[in-house]
């Protein structure tokens, strides 16, 4: 059966590249496309597909963060197969998409012919990262998810993590996500009983060490 693909970016040269390597490649057809946020949630909501293929952060609506929209969307479709292009080079970030639910991993500043395997790979269920990813994931020495001491943190949580290690304080990422500042230090405290960190050096000494400060 021909897959129904759709395919989000925002640089229409990756769509053209991408859109031309699944159709020649004959694993299914690119159904409809998006450029920003909001038009992608748009479109899922307008179109079947059995497979999302999309770009990291684009821009538009509450959602522009990655870590939101793919949070956002793993909500709405859990049972949707997603692949991800992305050009992130951080692996802490790598790590959280993967986390969430994102099946297939595709660096786009390496080549976009491994798509198609990503596809096929997340239609069944299984994971897929690409050479590139895979060659940066064991430069960094360990695997590719987060060891955790408890209970996972949760895709909340996960983000408010990696925005702390950006350099936000608790009030700008509260600002940031239009979260009360209440709620951000709660899913802070949450997520470093999870960790089993017991102060903030601890904290952000787990960042570092897991790629997620920058």
């Amino acid at each position: 059966m021909e897959l129904r693909i759709i395919l989000a970016d925002d640089h229409p040269i990756v769509l053209i590249g991408a859109r031309a390597v699944i159709e020649s490649s004959g694993v299914g057809r690119v159904v409809a496309e998006a450029s920003g946020t909001t038009e992608l949630l748009q479109v899922l909501g307008d179109h079947a597909c059995d497979v999302l293929v999309t770009d990291f952060a684009m821009p538009g609506g509450e959602q522009a963060d990655g870590i939101a929209m793919l949070s956002l969307i793993r909500r709405r479709y859990p049972a949707l197969p997603i692949v991800m292009l992305s050009m992130a080079s951080n692996i802490g970030i790598l790590r959280l998409v993967h986390s969430i639910g994102v099946l297939g991993l595709i660096d786009k500043s390496s080549s976009l012919r491994e798509i198609p395997d990503a596809i096929l790979a997340a239609k069944r269920g299984q994971p897929y990262i690409c050479r590139g990813i895979t060659s940066r994931l064991n430069d960094f020495g360990e695997s590719d998810s987060i060891a955790f001491a408890g209970k996972q943190p949760t895709p909340k949580e996960l983000e408010v993590m990696r925005l702390l290690g950006t350099g936000l304080t608790v009030t700008e990422i509260a600002a940031k996500l239009n979260r009360s500042v209440t709620t951000i230090s709660r899913q802070k405290g949450d997520a470093m009983r999870k960790l089993g960190v017991t102060n903030e050096a601890e904290f952000f000494a787990f960042l570092r060490s897991h790629g997620l400060s920058e």
